[in-house]
């Protein structure tokens, strides 16, 4: 629909009733919020977070590659068992994101639902996404229910299945959990070809996963590996794409991956900004901007400087400014609204400003000549309103 001048919205409980010329509204007996010189678009969509890693980040020692850096996360995840560490970490990971514009969020969790009392305090909406890897393997049927029964009646909140990585999983867990997936409906999400490692990892060549992860764990996982696997053959190989399921980063993708994923319609979510934080090469920025069922995230702030989803998108337009793609401003704030609705499979209720849609809304202070500007140049210290499901939060 592009940019609408001089409208306004008229909205109902928690959904968006009309849309319509600002004049068209001003005799009703309603209450109203007059933003004045501002721009109204969908809330934010975080598609792809780690809530609970915020205390990871000043922790973190140097390392040359991704497999160094999941070496330390392994071991700093081990080593803190303070549930009010990550409680902390959770809440203040929240309001972060909420203060720079989020009204929906893909949650990773793997600590079995402590977090999910603090989503539900705050207000936001999110997909959430329980996390499964071979260290919780034996226990994640007994876990996933004990979730399902906290989210009952948590109506911003949906769940969703999220094996960690084609290497922290025995391949017979994978063919589990495209069992339970296929029968509760639910939504699934992994990373996939995040690292230079993990392609040489699926084809069985020399990698820092075999040479150093899995040198620590008493039992590694028992995964089946090709010379002629990508990771996304892999995970088409073992049916998990009949899911039609979310791949989140893809920075590692070949010709033959990039068709799989059009052909497939396959959901991304890209998170740029992580990926060199990894000392890893960037997504196909070209690719990914054109392509309709691209979503984006922070990541967590084990892998971030900060969560700030503008941050993000101004590093992404950035980075992406010398291809000259067209639209480019338009094509970053779709991405991280309704692309990211579409990856999270949310995009019948947020997304965009749409009649019948939910009122998740944000606001910002006009600061720029172009409207756009206003959006990606401020980080979000312009932001004058932040809705969630009606709410003004």
């Amino acid at each position: 629909m592009g940019l609408l001048e001089n409208r306004s919205l008229l909205l109902k409980s928690n959904k968006i009733l009309k849309i319509d010329h600002k004049n068209k509204f001003k005799d009703l007996n309603y209450k109203k919020i007059n933003l004045n010189e501002s721009i109204i678009i969908p809330g934010l969509i975080n598609s792809h977070i780690h809530l609970e890693l915020n205390w990871v980040h000043k922790k973190l020692r140097e390392y040359k590659n991704f497999p160094e850096w999941l070496n330390q996360i392994i071991d700093l995840k081990k080593n803190n068992l303070n549930k009010n560490v990550i409680k902390k970490s959770i809440k203040d990971a929240i309001i972060s994101s909420i203060k720079s514009g989020v009204t929906t969020i893909g949650q990773i969790s793997s600590y079995n639902g402590i977090d999910i009392p603090i989503i539900n305090k705050y207000g936001i909406r999110c997909c959430y996404f329980y996390e499964i890897a071979n260290s919780n393997k034996d226990n994640f049927i007994k876990n996933l229910k004990v979730i399902e029964r906290r989210l009952i009646k948590k109506n911003l909140i949906s769940i969703g299945i999220f094996p960690h990585s084609i290497y922290s999983l025995d391949t017979k867990i994978w063919e589990t959990i495209i069992s339970i997936c296929k029968k509760k409906g639910y939504i699934t999400s992994t990373h996939l070809s995040e690292s230079r490692d993990e392609v040489q990892f699926i084809k069985g060549n020399d990698n820092k996963f075999d040479n150093l992860i899995f040198q620590k764990l008493i039992s590694t996982p028992n995964i089946y590996r090709r010379k002629s696997f990508s990771p996304l053959k892999y995970l088409k190989y073992i049916n998990f794409l009949d899911l039609n399921p979310t791949l989140v980063h893809m920075n590692n993708l070949s010709n033959e991956d990039k068709d799989i994923v059009k052909k497939n319609n396959l959901r991304i979510i890209i998170c740029p900004r992580s990926n060199v934080f990894l000392k890893e090469k960037l997504p196909d920025l070209e690719f990914m901007l054109n392509y309709d069922l691209t979503g984006l995230g922070t990541d967590g702030l084990s892998s971030n400087h900060d969560l700030n989803i503008i941050n993000e998108m101004y590093f992404l337009y950035k980075k992406a400014k010398k291809l000259k793609i067209k639209n480019l401003k338009e094509k970053i704030l779709y991405i991280a609204t309704l692309g990211g609705a579409k990856c999270l499979g949310i995009d019948n209720q947020v997304g965009s400003i749409q009649e019948n849609k939910k009122a998740d809304l944000i606001g910002f202070k006009i600061t720029q000549k172009n409207p756009l500007n206003s959006i990606l140049y401020d980080g979000g210290k312009n932001i004058n309103l932040r809705m969630i499901d009606g709410k003004i939060i």
